[in-house]
């Protein structure tokens, strides 16, 4: 009769509209769940399934069914379901209860059951059942859950595997207290019978994405759950590999974050061969995106990225022989696959930068021996700043890009002058001020105009300054930053004030001299040839040799020689008048004064126009002890 009954419901189209009371038929076959049979157990399922297909149930007609008391219906016919699932063996039953379950799931038929404090949710009252097996009458709803899945996530059959883990992954992304939930299921080892199934998946597609998605979810209580992750992570590895190959695969940016929760919590539980496999798939996967071959999703591309710069952070990092050049392929193929699309992939481009920056500082840290190992990846990383990064930074100026992205960079360049060797410093520095730096910074400066944003350029600009002219002359600007101006044309104006009586302003004028006469060498000119003669002359006729105790006086005379003799220079023979008084001002202090021409780096201009100058002649012996004193 009930198979009968069955295949009616199955067969005909809108059978529910020929059955007089559905409810009370849906209920009594709740009730029969009771029964021993399997066999009929395993009918009943199918019918209430198709019934619950039908909307023939409790919960799709609620104003009709007032003196139906949906909780208790709930509580029993899942009370009843969970234990026939537990008990049973026979696959067709399993299949017909998950299916039922899921469908019910649907309705929300559940979910008053998961509220609250899940250790005070009771089974069916202990005075309703008559079962005499080993379930507990008053055990928790979740923890007979967690019982009665696990037979069927064993089973040999694939639907009922992958409808158990669609089950469980209903369950927990149910509105329920879902801590208490995660808890329960991690607590009674369910994770564990996942790591299984995806153990003998096979990479059974749609196993792989009902396991993944289900441990994603467990992953969310990442404290209870790291260990079952660390015990289960060798699992992962197949998989990762199996959805890396595949373009947009459903569940491969959850792959990824679990890997990345286990490097990121987990620190010392990779072996150094699972370490460089996870370097080898993922730079596989950016070379693959690069090449436009293999495409992925933005939250895909900024795991990969974090779960590299984890991989180099690992205390056991620099002993993977192959990480040095995994990292180098796998940082050019994110830059170049972001910044030069940075409008397109404006989301990506710190994730790109920060896997840059972390490869540099990896190839710094470790002792002499391990960081001459990572000697290419240091060079490919310098290369990439004088090319991509630099070319970024020049449409930054015309296009006003973001300042965080500024920022990234500028740090990338700041380690570099600071922390590579000397020879790399001062090419690098060389490459930055003959490609218009100067002029950037203060692009930079005026796109953002933050204080952020003018400490790092100024730190670069120090830096710069002393690789090119030497002798820590970047400190001048390193001490005076703050008084600094963020518009070039303020520099002219600075310089031409009396600041006898003030040191904040005279340290300003230290600096300005720097950056000024640093331009110099670069063909740069951050204000007009006649605006910055007049500037220098109206500093020699206000200040003369008065400098600040504070600051070394053969210091300043030196860089105003040099720059005064540099404008002059260029003036030459054009039609920008200078000042006779400044100029014999200035030649006076020369033979007063102890400074030294070759103290600093001498600009051939400037050099040629001291000893062409008749005014030099006229003072040979004063400013021969003045030019060549090596005090």
């Amino acid at each position: 009769m009930l198979h009968c009954l069955g295949f009616l419901l199955n067969s005909i189209k809108g059978a529910a509209a020929y059955i007089g009371d559905a409810v009370s038929l849906f209920l009594n076959l709740v009730n029969n769940l009771r029964l021993p049979s399997d066999e009929i157990r395993g009918e009943i399922l199918f019918m209430l399934y198709k019934l619950s297909l039908l909307n023939a149930t409790p919960w799709d007609n609620i104003c009709d069914n007032d003196n139906v008391d949906l909780s208790a219906v709930g509580k029993s016919l899942l009370q009843l379901s969970l234990e026939v699932l537990l008990k049973t063996q026979n696959d067709a039953v399993r299949l017909n209860c998950i299916a039922f379950l899921l469908a019910l799931a649907k309705k929300e038929a559940f979910d008053i059951l998961l509220i609250g404090d899940l250790s005070l949710i009771k089974s069916v009252e202990e005075e309703e059942s008559t079962q005499t097996d080993d379930v507990p009458p008053n055990a928790s709803i979740i923890v007979l859950f967690a019982d009665a899945v696990k037979g069927s996530l064993l089973s040999t059959n694939l639907e009922v595997q992958t409808g158990t883990l669609d089950l469980i992954f209903h369950f927990l992304s149910s509105d329920a207290n879902i801590c208490a939930v995660l808890q329960t299921l991690i607590d009674e080892n369910v994770a564990d019978y996942v790591f299984e199934v995806l153990r003998l998946s096979g990479n059974n597609d749609p196993l792989v994405i009902s396991s993944v998605q289900v441990l994603s979810l467990l992953a969310t209580s990442e404290e209870m759950f790291k260990e079952k992750l660390a015990i289960g992570f060798s699992t992962l590895l197949p998989v990762l590999h199996y959805v890396t190959e595949i373009p947009f695969h459903p569940v491969q940016s959850q792959v990824l974050r679990l890997v990345w929760t286990c490097i990121a919590n987990c620190s010392g539980i990779l072996s150094l061969s699972q370490e460089e496999q996870i370097a080898c798939a993922l730079t596989l996967i950016l070379r693959r995106n690069d090449s436009g071959e293999l495409g992925m999703c933005s939250e895909t591309f900024a795991l990969v990225c974090s779960i590299l710069i984890e991989i180099m952070r690992s205390p056991s990092a620099h002993d993977i022989q192959k990480l040095p050049s995994l990292i180098e392929e796998a940082s050019k193929h994110a830059i170049s696959s972001t910044l030069p699309h940075a409008y397109d992939s404006a989301f990506l481009v710190p994730h790109s930068l920060r896997l840059l920056k972390e490869a540099l500082i990896f190839c710094l840290e470790g002792n002499t021996d391990k960081i001459s190992v990572k000697k290419d990846l240091e060079d490919s990383v310098i290369e990439i700043c004088g090319t991509y990064l630099l070319h970024w930074l020049e449409s930054a100026v015309v296009d006003g890009n973001d300042d965080e992205t500024l920022g990234e960079i500028l740090q990338i360049f700041h380690i570099i002058l600071s922390s590579t060797c000397h020879n790399k410093q001062l090419k690098f520095a060389e490459m930055l001020a003959s490609s218009s730096w100067f002029s950037l910074s203060f692009g930079f400066m005026g796109l953002f105009p933050t204080d952020h944003v003018k400490s790092v350029v100024y730190l670069i600009t120090s830096s710069i300054v002393d690789k090119i002219l030497g002798c820590k002359y970047g400190e001048t600007i390193r001490d005076a930053y703050v008084y600094l101006p963020s518009d070039p044309t303020e520099l002219a104006y600075l310089l031409g004030q009396c600041s006898s009586e003030d040191f904040n302003l005279a340290s300003c004028q230290c600096a300005i001299l720097v950056i000024l006469y640093a331009c110099s060498f670069y063909n740069e000119r951050l204000v007009a040839d006649s605006q910055l003669l007049s500037s220098v002359e109206q500093y020699i006729l206000l200040n003369g040799a008065k400098f600040p105790y504070e600051i070394a006086g053969s210091v300043m005379l030196t860089l105003l020689v040099h720059l005064y003799a540099f404008v002059r220079g260029i003036s030459f023979g054009c039609t920008i008048q200078h000042s006779p008084e400044a100029e014999r001002t200035l030649f006076h202090v020369m033979a007063c004064k102890e400074w030294d021409l070759l103290f600093i780096r001498v600009h051939p201009i400037a050099l040629k126009w001291l000893f062409q100058k008749q005014s030099v002649g006229g003072h040979k012996d004063g400013c021969r002890t003045g030019i060549f004193r090596r005090d």
